[in-house]
């Protein structure tokens, strides 16, 4: 199937159940709780198998080491900012700690930036900002998830002994496990099946469910809500990001195709996980869908049309 086509039909399984969500949404007493449930089941269900068969199938690099090192210190930067802007403004915890995971997971992944990794840089981008993305399963849940967790404990009055019982035992760790065990059977060069995985089907299914999910948490309104937040989200990720990457991309033994990949990536708008991260451990679920929706547009309109049409004079300075 051409890349091109694959592309249109992930978007139509993002629009559509995003749609279906939203205004289906009036037919649940709470659903919310219903978004929540739904995000569990697909955490526990289609991601572990996609993360085995993918993990399992990586081959151990000089690469695979400092190259996702570029997404993680991206990450962990946005964390940081966010974090800071957040502790200024006067809103509750909870959404405090939203706008911060919000300013740190980014869309690194086929449905936004590795797409335009291909656009601009051939199959060899789409390859690369795959690599790139093998960071993301171990700072979503070794750091992002207990940061997560720990903001709920505070709400709920969850003791310490507790929470870090939960923060290495708990269903919702599903993917982390399935990913060492992917690493330790290519460690142990253990061979996968050699019969062929519907990667595409099943990738295709678990992300109309998180969008589906986004639909059932987003309301429309007629005037733009967090209007501060969504402020300084633009300025963390189309502004300071890609400046600190900029600057990142000297030091890192990487060739000039990575750091095309790398300086892509971090012009990437909020990512859905940030919705889904929200739902799971019960934070401003409303304003997580609020971030994600209007970054999204922001960066499509302004973001995207200067990085389409400069990106060649961007290279070169690199």
């Amino acid at each position: 199937m051409p890349i091109s086509f694959k592309f249109i039909i992930f978007q139509l399984l993002i629009i559509g159940p995003f749609m279906i969500g939203m205004f289906g949404k009036k037919f649940f007493k709470t659903p919310e709780d219903i978004a929540r449930r739904i995000v569990l089941l697909n955490l526990c269900l289609f991601d572990p198998i996609l993360i085995l068969w993918t993990v399992w199938g990586l081959k151990i690099t000089k690469e695979l080491i400092f190259f996702p090192l570029a997404g993680l210190c991206i990450v962990i930067v946005g964390f940081l900012v966010g974090y800071f802007i957040a502790f200024f403004f006067n809103i509750p915890q909870k959404s405090k700690a939203t706008f911060t995971i919000s300013a740190s997971l980014s869309n690194h992944g086929f449905t936004l930036g590795g797409f335009i990794c291909y656009l601009l840089l051939g199959e060899k981008g789409l390859a690369l900002s795959y690599i790139f993305l093998t960071y993301f399963v171990f700072f979503l849940f070794l750091f992002i998830f207990p940061y997560a967790r720990w903001n709920q404990s505070r709400q709920a009055n969850i003791s310490k002994s507790k929470m870090i019982f939960e923060a290495v035992i708990n269903i919702r760790n599903i993917p982390l496990y399935t990913t060492i065990l992917g690493l330790t059977l290519q460690k142990l060069n253990i061979q996968r099946f050699p019969e062929n995985m519907p990667v595409d089907i099943m990738l295709l299914v678990s992300i109309s469910v998180y969008y589906f999910s986004l639909g059932m948490t987003y309301t429309l309104t007629k005037e733009l809500e967090y209007k501060k937040a969504n402020f300084f989200l633009i300025i963390i990720k189309f502004l300071i990001t890609p400046a600190f990457t900029m600057l990142l991309i000297l030091f890192l033994p990487i060739d000039s195709t990575m750091k095309s990949v790398t300086i892509i990536q971090s012009f990437m708008p909020v990512a859905i996980f940030s919705v889904v991260v929200s739902l799971l451990f019960e934070l401003d679920t409303r304003m997580a869908s609020n971030l994600f929706v209007y970054n999204t547009i922001f960066f499509l309109i302004f973001v995207f049309p200067l990085l389409y049409f400069f990106f060649d004079e961007l290279r070169l300075i690199f």
